[in-house]
């Protein structure tokens, strides 16, 4: 009884740190109740398959603090590898604010408990659907139960190949965004030349307050022209996430 609580228990810590920043299951708006709740049921579901390490009963204090330390940042670096899909787009949609002059217009993102522009929102809810839509968060759960085949409990470190990986995932992160927000960029510095332009040619025009009008009108159009475009970057981002997940795990297992 006693191992199985502790299986249970283990499993419980990897998938409570890798749902607390998951997308979705991490949003302000759920009950921390919920979450918990989420990850015990998660962990009844994938400890069929999972075992102590021999030795872990022999275990003092101090070495089983240090065992619950290393599964719950192993969880936090599964769970920060599905969540760089959120920061791609929320970033994304901040530049798009920025360039149309909505930075006054917030909304609270899902996921997230401090206010965003409105393209942060809107890009940030067209990720959610999708990842439901192309059973993103299914192969991700069935990734974290795989895992254990690979990274058993108390196993594993981290190494200078983990770092590598993880910082060229962030920097496919703002690759990413600037593919989604680059032709309402352009299209704003095309703009702003024209009103430049515009404001040596006619001097007595406003031009700084007529610009705004024009660039929002131009960016929203050119923002709904464009959702289906962004929608299949976000897509093949999703897509490539299952990889990364198993990637990740392998390095952190030391393969």
């Amino acid at each position: 009884m006693l191992e199985f609580f502790l299986t249970w228990f283990m499993v419980f810590v990897r998938a409570g740190a890798m749902l607390s920043i998951f997308p979705i299951f991490s949003a302000a708006a759920m009950p921390i109740r919920i979450r918990i709740a989420l990850a015990g049921f998660l962990a009844m579901l994938t400890m069929p398959g999972v075992s102590l390490p021999a030795d872990f009963l022999e275990q003092n204090l101090i070495g089983f603090a240090g065992i619950v330390a290393k599964e719950a940042v192993f969880g936090l670096l599964l769970g920060f590898v599905v969540r760089l899909v959120l920061f791609a787009v929320g970033l994304a949609g901040h530049y798009i604010g920025t360039e149309l002059g909505l930075q006054l217009s917030s909304l609270i993102a899902p996921g997230e408990s401090q206010p965003s522009t409105t393209p942060s929102v809107m890009l940030q809810m067209l990720t959610v659907m999708l990842i439901f839509s192309l059973d993103i968060h299914f192969e991700l759960l069935m990734g974290f139960q795989q895992s254990y085949e690979v990274l058993a409990i108390g196993a594993g470190g981290l190494s200078d190949e983990l770092f590598a990986e993880v910082t060229a995932l962030c920097g496919r992160t703002f690759v990413v965004a600037l593919r989604i927000a680059a032709p309402i960029i352009a299209v704003a510095i095309v703009v702003n030349l024209l009103m430049m332009v515009l404001a040596r040619t006619i001097p007595q025009m406003n031009v700084f307050v007529e610009s705004f009008s024009v660039r929002i009108l131009v960016g929203v159009f050119l923002f709904g022209f464009t959702l289906s475009m962004t929608a299949r970057e976000i897509s093949n981002y999703l897509r490539q996430l299952p990889n990364d997940f198993v990637v990740v795990t392998r390095l952190i297992a030391g393969g």
